[in-house]
């Protein structure tokens, strides 16, 4: 028996029905599945399914058999009663699920009895064609039940699937294990068979899972225990092979192709079971991107969206990482980076509440960093780790470049986001126009100091017995990491209108996130854009930092309710119960995602054929006149506010409100009550976009022409509390919250949907930067 077979068989197990007291006019064996965590297999959804919808439910049982080697080295069965506790998707009622199965097709089931089960390692990032593969479950094919064993290789993805050649699966296979036989780690779930190929379920599709609400809480708790499951074993002598001894063994991996042993991968993982999770994919995503620029000296964003969601995928994004050198190649520097991604990682936990964080855990695995960077074969690199463990007053800036063990300090950066006082007097150009942040922070309503250096990292607070170890200060974050979202709408083509979603990082590096350029209806935005939406701002939050959305649309959609759009739908559907909304309404309590967006984070329109053009003198005048302040009401059609928008009024002449306009003060806003999507709003915004706006407020939303004077003198009060362009975004999303509740608005005499026109100049174009592919990496297990 190979030693994959014996890591393997002892995990392998058949699912069928229960005993006596279960009928089922089923076959008594249902298909595969392999444990991943004591007691808690991993199988297809579709094996569940076939004992009906009470297991798939949870409310019957199913029977779990598998192998252990005795002490004289014969195989015996043991058996354990299975509950289905995760089945994705999981069928609606008693209905059955649709053949095939949709994707994922993936079930967690937990097995009593099963505690001390030897358990496979899942794999922790995609896996790549060509990757030679083992399939393994169990079969009757020949007539006798017993464990099939086949090889193929990965040929390649359909969709959410993988594509498997060679030796194919058969029935019975199903929800067995596909086997890296390279790293010796699990890439995918055996789905059933084409007729000339296997179809698979990525592994990689269990993190997905994450994101429910229903199975999420589960996912987690079995992530948890088979991370800590595997880091237990490295205490413990035993005679049976386990993926850290048998992956240290395998020709197929050389040594060159990742300096981070199994080991290290599996402690690592072990600690990081321990604490709390990220909040989001962004938390993850930009320490990473922060580790990368670090080692290798240069930011260069991956122009592929790594949507993580635990901190062992992020350590995954950076085995194999190399310098990048001139030429292709470079210098591998993946344990380098992997030590200073953990580091960070206990930095950034050590700043959760008190009751997030078990000190002990945290203190034992700061600990082992340390120990890891005291041994580091570069003292530079050890140097940097210890700085951000202990907070020395030797600690490097948080991006010092360390590149093949030497440490370059950068000088600081200059920012843009806020004009200096001498700037705005005497009329000295702009600061130079390297990365800048495309919006201010949602809730940043104080005018913020002019500062134009890079922050210093505050000083340590003093440790507090018993809380935390005092072992981490705070960290400023950098100024040109922030990343927010781009959506952009073009104008219609045979009424149909093309769209994209981008992540912008530090205004001017651009990852896409979906895209049609096929388009939709206007009526369709909403609900085709809220998925990739919902994927963006997920990957832009982190730390402090809610990513903004800028909305690039063409002026016939001004008026496009974006502020209003909501990242999950409506669940309350018409004919619930009271008691059934009663318990939605407390699970929906804190899930930021039923917010309007304009409620929580910055949304601006921005107008999509302007950015297509160089500015024009104008316009790059009128922004700085904003940007400076103080703002200063106008109205968009140029009469007086007691005029408001009189029904019938009209346009008239070739440019009618050219001249208002243009003669309006730099740091004038102008205000429309009243929509911009046609008519005399129409009209008045395009001659303000001609006469170099940048910053313009309007009411998007019907109403009766009584209620303009009071529009107008709420724009004026918002105005002046802004006092200049960077400040608006704070008042505008307070002013949408308590617009949200009608009484509220009724009490204070608020009106109106307000929309907001935040158009800078002075930004690289979007979607016009060089590129260069990243350097290959190894592939991780």
């Amino acid at each position: 028996m190979s030693a994959y077979d014996e890591m393997v068989r002892p995990s392998l197990a058949r699912i069928g029905a229960p005993g006596d007291g279960y009928a089922t006019d089923r076959d008594s064996y249902w298909g595969s599945g392999f444990f991943v965590a004591p007691g808690w297999l991993l199988t297809c959804a579709h094996v569940v399914g076939k004992g009906g919808a009470a297991v798939c439910r949870g409310e019957s049982a199913l029977s779990v058999t598998w192998q252990e080697r005795t002490a004289a080295g014969a195989w015996e069965p043991r058996t354990g009663t299975g509950t289905a506790a995760v089945v994705a998707p999981r069928p609606a009622g008693a209905q059955p699920a649709r053949d095939p199965w949709p994707f994922p097709d993936l079930a967690l089931v937990r097995v009593t009895g099963a505690d001390d089960v030897r358990c496979l390692w899942l794999g922790d990032r995609e896996a790549v064609p060509r990757t030679p593969v083992g399939l393994y479950g169990w079969s009757v094919q020949t007539g006798e039940l017993g464990i099939r064993h086949g090889t193929g290789e990965l040929a390649g993805s359909d969709a959410r699937a993988l594509l498997l050649a060679g030796s194919l699966p058969i029935g019975g296979l199903s929800g067995g294990p596909v086997l890296d036989l390279r790293h010796g780690s699990v890439i995918g779930v055996i789905k059933g068979r084409r007729r000339e190929e296997g179809v698979a379920v990525p592994v990689t599709a269990l993190y997905e899972l994450l994101d429910s609400r229903e199975a999420g809480r589960t996912v987690r708790e079995v992530l948890r225990a088979h991370d800590l499951h595997h880091a237990s074993l490295l205490d413990i002598p035993s005679p049976h092979p386990d993926w850290t001894v048998l992956r240290s063994a395998l020709p197929g991996h050389p040594p060159s192709g990742s300096a981070v042993t199994a080991e290290l991968r599996t402690r690592l993982y072990g600690h990081l079971a321990q604490l709390p999770p990220p909040a989001g994919a962004g938390e993850v995503v930009h320490l990473v991107e922060d580790v990368k620029a670090q080692v290798r000296g240069e930011r260069l964003p991956s122009l592929v969206l790594p949507h993580v969601r635990t901190w062992r995928e992020g350590a995954a994004l950076l085995y194999g990482l190399r310098t990048l050198d001139p030429g292709g190649g470079g210098t591998l520097v993946d344990l380098d980076a992997v030590l200073l991604y953990a580091a960070r990682v206990a930095r950034r936990t050590a700043r959760e509440p008190a009751a997030d964080v078990d000190a002990g855990h945290l203190r034992a695995f700061t600990d082992w960093i340390a120990g890891q960077a005291a041994g580091h074969r570069h003292w530079a690199v050890g140097e940097a780790i210890r700085a951000l463990l202990e907070g020395t007053a030797g600690a490097l800036p948080p991006l010092a470049p360390v590149v093949n063990g030497a440490v370059d300090v950068p000088a600081p950066v200059g920012l843009v986001e806020v004009p200096s006082p001498v700037e705005c007097v005497t009329g000295t150009p702009l600061l130079t126009e390297p990365a800048q942040a495309p919006l201010p922070a949602a809730d940043a309503t104080a005018t913020p100091p002019a500062a134009t250096l890079l922050p210093a990292p505050d000083e340590a607070p003093p440790p507090v017995p018993g809380e935390f170890p005092p072992l981490i200060r705070d960290e400023a974050p950098p100024p040109d990491t922030r990343t927010d979202v781009l959506v952009r709408v073009g104008p219609a083509t045979y009424g149909r209108h093309p769209w994209s979603v981008q992540l912008v990082y530090g205004g001017r590096d651009v990852t896409p996130v979906a895209a049609d350029d096929l388009g939709v209806r206007a009526e369709e935005l909403a609900q085709v854009l809220r998925e990739p939406l919902a994927q963006a701002l997920c990957q832009g939050d982190h730390g402090e930092h809610l990513a903004a959305i800028e909305v690039f649309l063409p002026r016939k959609l001004f008026d496009l309710p974006v502020d209003d759009w909501q990242l999950l739908p409506d669940t309350h559907a018409a004919g619930e119960d009271d008691a059934d909304q009663e318990d939605d309404e407390d699970d929906d309590f804190l899930d930021e995602r039923f917010l309007p967006l304009g409620m929580r984070r910055t949304v601006v329109i921005r107008e999509v054929r302007r950015n297509g053009l160089p500015p024009s003198p104008e316009w790059r005048r009128r922004w700085k006149g904003v940007r400076c302040g103080p703002l200063v009401h106008g109205t968009l059609h140029g009469r007086p506010v007691a005029e408001g928008h009189p029904p019938g009024a009209g346009s008239g002449g070739k440019y009618p409100y050219y001249g208002a306009l243009s003669g309006m003060s730099d740091a004038s806003v102008p205000v429309y009550c009243g929509p911009v999507g046609s008519g005399e709003g129409y009209a008045a915004m395009q001659d303000a976009l001609r006469s170099g706006h940048s910053v313009v407020l309007w009411r998007r939303d019907r109403h009766d022409h009584g209620e303009c004077g009071d529009f107008h003198r709420q724009a004026a009060a918002l105005l002046g509390l802004a006092g200049r362009a960077d400040g608006l975004h704070g008042p505008v999303r307070d002013l949408r919250i308590r617009l949200a509740d009608p009484d509220t608005a009724r009490a204070h005499g608020l009106y109106g949907k307000i929309a907001v026109l935040f158009d800078p100049p002075d930004r690289s174009p979007y979607g016009t930067e060089s590129m260069r592919p990243p350097p290959l990496a190894a592939p991780g297990g």
